[in-house]
């Protein structure tokens, strides 16, 4: 299969069966293998009965779309220019600042349901379907977390531990 560096190729759109679509798709982190591409999401289309417009999606951009997003500024094309929290949702975030708001505010990941990684899928060669219920320990242990970022993820569960114990 060749690439193409402006459509999307070997992804379908979930909605209206679009292949190799040009423009932004949207990666569902909860839904497993569910993608739209940019008219369907943006016309609120949702595709399934079990996909909903609330779920958490990954922006994820062509080539073209990338050096356009750019402006001719050096970039990685692997690398998405944001990523989305698939635990709360929150959108808009660097590399470094996606980890430092998941050890922060999901230390204790234990998801009640599985969540798609969005670093999996967004990278070239990721599984774009991985789920876990254990998203920050699968960013630490897959997404090269540092020792220091694996301290202070002990450090805010032992507090949280004992701000939950205090009377």
């Amino acid at each position: 299969m060749s690439r193409h560096p402006s459509k999307h190729s070997g992804i379908s759109c979930d909605s209206c069966g679009k292949s190799a679509f040009p423009g932004k798709r949207y990666k569902c982190l909860t839904c497993y293998d569910f993608d739209l591409c940019q008219d369907c999401y943006e016309g609120g289309e949702t595709g399934t009965s079990q996909h909903n417009t609330d779920h958490p999606m990954q922006v994820i951009l062509t080539k073209v779309e990338a050096d356009i997003f750019y402006g001719g500024e050096s970039h990685s094309v692997e690398q998405p220019q944001s990523f989305t929290c698939p635990l709360c949702g929150e959108v808009g975030f660097s590399d470094s600042e996606f980890r430092d708001h998941v050890t922060r505010q999901h230390a204790d990941s234990s998801n009640v349901q599985e969540v798609i990684c969005p670093v999996c899928a967004a990278y070239p060669g990721g599984n774009p379907n991985h789920q876990t219920r254990d998203f920050s320990g699968h960013l630490m242990l897959d997404h090269s977390l540092t020792l220091r970022d694996a301290d202070l993820i002990s450090i805010i569960c032992m507090y949280m531990y004992m701000y939950s114990t205090a009377g």
